[in-house]
C-alpha cells in the first residue's frame, strides 16, 4: 500500500492513504512511501522512493508531472515560510494544523503520483540495499537531539553528498563530521554516556579483505611489522603503509605482497568505473580507482554494522547516535551495560571477517577514554 507520513513529529500520527488522512498504526499494510521517519521504526519491509533518485522529488519526477509538482510544492513551501517567520511551535503541533486542507491534499496527491512513478517505471538502484540501511540510520540520527554548546540540537546527514557513498553533513547545528577537536567536549549524550566503537585501520583491513586475505586479530600495523621482519616502530610502519596506499605510482614489494593492491584494483575497476561489493557503481579514472573502491567499501561496512546495532538495541533506550566514517557512536543507557561486549562483537563481525574494534566511553564527546 502506498502511503505518506505527513509529519515526523511524534505527536502527529496521521498518514495519507488513498487521498485521505488516516490514523497511523503498525497494523496498516504500509509498504511504499517517499522516505523513512521515526513513525516507521517498528516496520522493516517499507520501501522508499527517495532512494531511486538523488534524494529530491525532482530527480524522480517525470517531465509531464513537473509543472504540477512545482505549483503544489511552491504553494506549501510559501506557507511554511510564513509559519516559520511567525515562530510557531513545531515541536508541539503538526503540519496539518497550519496548511489549508485543500492545499495539503493537492500537494500529497501530486507527490503520491511521483512516488508511484518511481516504483513502477524506474529501475531500482543496484545498491538499494545499503542505501536503505544508510537512509534509515541517518533519518533516525537526524531526528535525535543532543546537548551541544548548552542547547538541544541535531545533526543533518546526507547520504547523497559524496561519489563514494561516504556520509556528509548538510548545514547542521551539530557538525559531527567536521567538528573541531576543541568543540567535541560541548557535545553530550541524552542518556548516560557516549560509547564509540572504532575499526582499527578500517580501510587497510578492507583492502586486505578485498584481496582475499583473513583479518589479523591484532593491530594491523603491528601485524604488518611482523610480516616484514624489519625493526620499524608502529608509527614508522603506519606512515610507510599510507604513503604507499594512497599514491598509485608508489611501489613497495612487501606491502603489495601482503595487500595485493594491484589485483584489487584490477578486479573491481573495469577501466571506466569501480563496482564495489555493495553494488555501488562509481565512474572514476585510473589514478583514483583503488582509493574509491576501498573508501566506499569501508564506509558501507561501517553503515552495515551500525544498522545491525540499531536492530540489536531496538526497543531500548540505547540508540545509534552518530556515524563517523569508520566508527559508530552510541547514546548509551546504563541499564544496557550488560550488552556492551555483545554490541562490540556485533560491530566487529563484518561480512569480510572480524575486524579489530577499539572502544571508548565518555560523558561528552571530547573526553572519551579507551576501555
Amino acid at each position: 500500500m502506498y502511503f505518506q507520513v505527513i509529519d515526523s513529529n511524534q505527536i502527529c500520527k496521521k498518514v495519507f492513504i488513498d487521498k485521505d488522512f488516516v490514523d497511523f498504526s503498525t497494523e496498516l499494510n504500509l509498504s511504499r512511501t517517499w522516505k523513512h521517519s521515526l513513525h516507521l521504526e517498528g516496520l522493516c519491509d517499507v520501501e522508499y522512493a527517495y532512494l531511486y533518485g538523488d534524494g529530491t522529488v525532482e530527480s524522480v519526477c517525470p517531465k509531464y508531472m513537473l509543472e504540477s509538482w512545482n505549483i503544489a510544492h511552491t504553494r506549501v513551501a510559501n506557507i511554511f515560510k510564513s509559519v516559520l517567520h511567525a515562530q510557531c511551535d513545531f515541536d508541539n503541533s503538526c503540519i496539518y494544523d497550519y496548511v489549508p486542507y485543500n492545499f495539503l491534499v493537492k500537494f500529497l496527491n501530486v507527490k503520491q503520483s511521483v512516488i508511484q512513478y518511481a516504483f513502477e517505471d524506474m529501475k531500482r538502484p543496484d545498491h538499494y540495499g545499503i542505501l536503505k540501511k544508510a537512509h534509515i540510520l541517518t533519518e533516525e540520527m537526524n531526528s535525535n537531539k543532543n546537548l551541544y554548546d548548552g542547547k538541544r540540537q541535531n545533526t543533518n546527514y546526507n547520504i547523497f553528498g559524496t561519489k563514494t557513498g561516504r556520509l556528509s553533513n548538510r548545514r547542521a547545528s551539530i557538525p559531527i563530521l567536521t567538528m573541531k577537536r576543541e568543540d567535541r567536549q560541548l557535545l553530550k549524550p541524552s542518556n548516560d554516556l557516549f560509547v564509540e566503537f572504532d575499526f582499527n585501520a578500517a580501510e587497510l583491513r578492507t583492502l586486505l579483505a578485498l584481496s582475499g586475505k583473513e583479518q589479523p586479530q591484532i593491530d594491523i600495523h603491528s601485524w604488518t611489522i611482523e610480516q616484514d621482519g624489519q625493526n620499524l616502530s608502529r608509527e614508522e610502519m603506519k606512515k610507510r603503509v599510507f604513503a604507499w596506499l594512497y599514491n598509485p605510482v608508489a611501489r613497495d614489494l612487501m606491502l603489495e605482497r601482503l595487500y595485493n593492491r594491484d589485483w584489487v584494483k584490477g578486479n573491481f575497476w573495469d577501466g571506466n568505473a569501480v563496482r564495489t561489493p555493495f553494488m555501488r557503481k562509481i565512474e572514476i579514472d585510473d589514478r583514483r580507482a583503488l582509493n574509491y573502491v576501498v573508501q566506499s567499501t569501508s564506509s558501507d561496512v561501517c553503515i552495515e554494522q551500525a544498522f545491525k546495532l540499531r536492530q540489536f538495541f531496538k526497543n531500548k533506550r540505547t540508540k545509534v547516535c552518530y556515524l563517523l566514517h569508520d566508527s559508530v557512536i552510541l547514546d548509551f543507557a546504563k541499564e544496557d551495560r550488560h550488552l556492551f561486549l555483545e554490541a562490540r562483537r556485533i560491530f566487529a563481525k563484518t561480512r569480510f571477517g572480524e575486524y579489530v574494534v577499539n572502544s571508548s566511553i565518555g560523558k561528552n564527546f571530547g573526553m572519551m577514554k579507551a576501555v
